[in-house]
This record gives structure tokens, sequence and C-alpha cells, in this order.
């Protein structure tokens, strides 16, 4: 009995003009899914493989959420996790998948994994049209010149079109030697629609549905090293010593759970400090409503699809020059401004800074956050992904 799940009811043997690959896929892969299908070029010929069901890359911690029913996704394997998948077999799977699938454009989640090796070589030697959708930037790793060639190599042989984020990850892929007619754009998406929508009906509401003071600074991620809430945490207790007033709210979970609140614990500002846990796409809205500022302090962040989120909930945005969106996204002085994580009270200056600003200012910032990620939706994404089918 295979152990494969469709989540669909049309036929898996029917030919598809775009077949869309992901380890596990989360709320905004469902989004970028959506935009696929959105376009007219596309329609009736998008469909979805998902290689697990379990939990993904992060081990131990289980993001996905269930695939809305009447999709056409596939799950190869839905009762493994990434890391006890066996990657020969999910890779045999996967080739088996696509053979009848038969697609025109496969959409490749990455280089660095058999399974997704297995997915360009297929589109490679059937002829069809391998896609690399990439989020990587020159900073997000220590690099090493020899390593980099072979990469190059590596990718502009198993690839000949990529999609990535924005502009620094467009200048790592023309590093590597791609080359730039064949880049296309807004792989870095969200549900805009569903988090602007909710978070205005809940601002008209009561602030009771999430029981935390107001104003607040608000982070939403894991709780891991190369997010950074540790520094965080340094730099909000040392706003708070200089003066400031607002609460900090930090949701998610992680393997620093335990260590970032006993520093929470020992701060004499431990009242105004909330952890929320995690908390799944649905939930989120309840805490991008009531915030005040969203802050991103992460030491290492390809992009941080979190900041998407707060700018469709319409937030001035606080992002570190790490994060591979900061660039795009932010508009320092407009919508938010970015800072050097490493730079000691640098975030702390940035925190007093926006408590300082009168409403209308706030307002001003709110609105620029969202005509800024306006650019940036799912409808973006299958634009992208059409114009490579159509070349």
């Amino acid at each position: 009995m295979p152990d494969a799940h469709l989540h669909h009811s049309k036929s898996m043997s029917s030919p598809s003009r775009v077949v869309a690959i992901w380890i596990d896929w989360y709320a905004y892969h469902i989004a970028r899914f959506r935009g696929i299908q959105a376009h007219p070029l596309l329609a009736d010929g998008a469909q979805g493989i998902e290689l697990v069901g379990g939990v993904g890359v992060h081990a131990g911690l289980k993001f996905r959420e269930e695939v809305p029913l009447g999709l056409p996704i596939e799950t190869l394997m839905p009762n493994s996790s990434w890391h006890e998948a066996n990657k020969f077999a999910l890779a045999a799977k996967l080739w088996r998948s696509l053979s009848s699938l038969n697609p025109e454009v496969v959409l490749v989640p990455g280089y660095y994994t058999l399974p997704a090796i297995a997915a360009a070589l297929w589109a490679r030697f059937h002829g069809r049209k391998s896609v690399l959708m990439t989020e990587s930037t020159e900073g997000d790793h220590a690099r090493s010149m020899w390593k980099e060639s072979l990469k190059g190599m590596l990718i502009r042989l198993l690839f000949n079109w990529a999609i990535s984020g924005g502009k620094a990850h467009i200048r790592y892929l023309e590093r590597l030697s791609f080359p730039s007619r064949r880049i296309r754009h807004f792989y870095d998406v969200v549900d805009n629609r569903y988090l602007k929508d909710t978070v205005n009906v809940l601002r008209l509401e009561s602030a009771s549905h999430t029981g935390f003071p107001e104003p607040y600074f608000l982070y939403v991620g894991r709780l891991s090293g190369e997010k950074n809430v540790d520094g965080l945490l340094a730099e909000w207790m040392r706003y708070r010593e200089q003066g400031g007033s607002w609460s900090l709210v930090i949701v998610g979970a992680g393997p620093e759970t335990d260590s970032l609140k006993a520093i929470a614990l020992a701060s004499v500002f431990a009242k105004d400090i909330y952890f929320a846990g995690h908390r799944t796409f649905r939930e989120l809205p309840s805490f991008y409503a009531l915030a005040e500022c969203f802050v991103l302090p992460s030491t290492r962040e390809p992009w941080g699809l979190v900041v998407n989120e707060a700018m469709a909930s319409g937030l001035p945005v606080l992002v570190s020059n790490r994060c591979g969106c900061a660039e795009d996204l932010v508009e320092s002085g407009s919508n938010g401004f970015v800072f050097d994580p490493s730079k000691e009270g640098a975030l702390a200056a940035l925190l007093t800074r926006m408590e300082s600003l009168g409403p209308s200012a706030l307002d001003r910032m709110r609105i620029r956050s969202l005509e800024i990620i306006e650019n940036y939706t799912p409808e973006a994404f299958g634009e992208q992904v059409a114009s490579i089918a159509a070349a």
C-alpha cells in the first residue's frame, strides 16, 4: 500500500503545466501555490508535491499545518519527518510522481538535497524547464572560493531558470554566474489579503483577545540562536532602562525557549515581557493587530517572511541588516529602520525613536508598509512562474 497521500480528486496522471515542490508546506507555501493557480495561463495545470507530512527541516518543531482539502497537492511520505525519511526512497518517489504528472515546468526548492537534485535532473533529462527557488544570499554563511565555483557550476547544470527573493539574492545568483535574464522575482510572499482583512477587523474589536497590554513591540519567529532573540531582550531592557515604556511580546517556540524565559524572568522588567508560544498562521493576526511595531533582530536570515506578514498587517518594522528582505522591504524613516544587530545600543535607540513618534507619524509608516508590501503578493509570484512557462 503506497504511503503517498492526495489532497485532491484530479487524476495525478493528467499532464501538468507546472509542478511546485516543497519539503513540507506551510501557510506561505499554500499562498504561493494559490498564486500560481490564480494565473489564467496556469490555472488548470498546476500541481503540488509535498515531500513529507511530519516535522520538516527544523528538527523537533512542527510548523506544518494541514493542507487545505481540494488543492491538487500530493504528499509523498505523509507520516515521515524530514530527518527520518530515506532520501533515496524519497527521491525515487519524487521521480515517479514527476513522470506521472509530466510537467512542463518543475519548481525545485534549493539544490542541496537528494530529492531536489532528482527533481532538477528529471526536468533536464526530459527537456523540461527546471527552476531553482532560492532565497540564499552571499552573507548567509562564510563562503570559500572553490566551493562557490563548484556550486555555480552545479546550479547552472541543474537549472535553466531561477526565482529568488530580492536584490541581495539576485546579486548572489549573478556572482555564481547564473544568467541574469533567467532570474525571476517575488519568491518570498505571504497571504497579504488574509492578514490585512483579518487585522482590520480585529483592530475594531477589544484588546481582550490577546490579553497583552498595549502598546507593545512584537517579535514572531523561532526561538533559536540565529534569530538573536536574546539580543532583542538585551536591547529592549536597555531601552526600558533609558525610560522606554512599551512592552515586548514574543511569539514562537524553539530550542532557546527556556533560556530566554530565564533571561526575562531575571529582569526587573519581567512583568512587561510576554511569551505567547507557538501560534498557527491563523492565530497570528491577533498579535499583529495590536502591536505598535514589529522587530526582527536576526543575525542570519535568508529573507524573513514575518516582515511581509507584519507589513501586510500595517505595521512599521525594525529589521536587522542581516535579513535578506531588509534591502527590498524597508525604506529607512518611511516604513521603519534597518539596524546592525552587532552594534550595541543600535536597536535600543530605534525602540526609543519609535516610541517618541506621534500617532500621525506612526500612521504614515503603517500606510507606507502596506503600500510597499502590495508589490509582494502570491499573484506576483504566479506571474513570474507564468513568464517562465510562456518563455
